[in-house]
């Protein structure tokens, strides 16, 4: 349900929004739209820097991270009150149609799973508990009690359910598939198979790893926020 309302605030505009800067400072302070924000200001640099005819795939993901919060959805109907915020609307319009495939299709990248969960503070808080609890499984030794007791409290989030379907496209930063098949044969005694194929082409594309702008970018996110306008109408 969540995502079907932030699609449909992508569709349509508010008349009357909220003062871009009150809008930015509400999420910033938040925290899981706060963290959305950061990632969003890194990963959509080159976008918002200078025109351009193309929007990254990782801006993408960021983009409907944001919108997946309702401090982003505000954000994407706020109101200019400068032309500096008018041109960075402007500039990010370049990602609309992609941010709204990718919307309904969020199962389509576990990355973008990932995102969508960690801009939400109590999955973001689950997952925590999960990567903490769970490395015996992604080192191939066992599944304990305290993991399978953090996967099915993960699981109840709501902003986690793509997350249990989602499939790996080379951008996560950890070894994915890995991670799928300890957790079938270790947790679920399932065997997901993957061949070598499989795992050649997510190889092919697996990407350097990108870091997190939650820690790298938090000391910038005030500094920067004049450039976090968004208008996906």
């Amino acid at each position: 349900m969540w995502l079907i309302c932030a699609v449909w605030t992508l569709v349509l505009a508010a008349a009357r929004g909220t003062p871009c800067d009150e809008a930015r400072m509400k999420c910033a302070f938040r925290t899981g739209c706060g963290r959305a924000l950061s990632d969003y200001m890194y990963l959509c640099s080159d976008v918002l820097n200078g025109p351009t005819s193309r929007c990254p795939r990782e801006c993408e993901h960021a983009l409907i991270a944001l919108t997946s919060t309702e401090e982003g959805k505000e954000l994407m109907n706020c109101q200019c009150e400068d032309e500096y915020c008018v041109e960075a609307k402007s500039r990010i319009e370049v990602c609309r149609g992609q941010v709204l495939r990718g919307a309904m299709n969020a199962t389509s990248s576990c990355r973008l799973s990932q995102l969508i969960c960690l801009a939400d503070a109590e999955c973001a808080t689950a997952l925590g508990y999960y990567n903490q609890l769970c490395r015996s499984v992604y080192r191939g030794r066992k599944c304990s009690y305290k993991c399978r007791n953090s996967i099915e409290i993960l699981r109840k989030q709501e902003k986690a359910a793509a997350l249990t379907v989602c499939r790996c496209d080379g951008n996560e930063d950890y070894d994915c598939p890995r991670m799928q098949d300890n957790l079938a044969r270790l947790c679920f005694h399932k065997h997901k198979n993957h061949t070598k194929t499989h795992e050649k082409g997510y190889e092919e594309r697996k990407k350097p790893e990108v870091q997190s702008s939650a820690q790298s970018l938090f000391g910038s996110v005030l500094v920067g926020l004049s450039v976090i306008v968004l208008r996906l109408s």
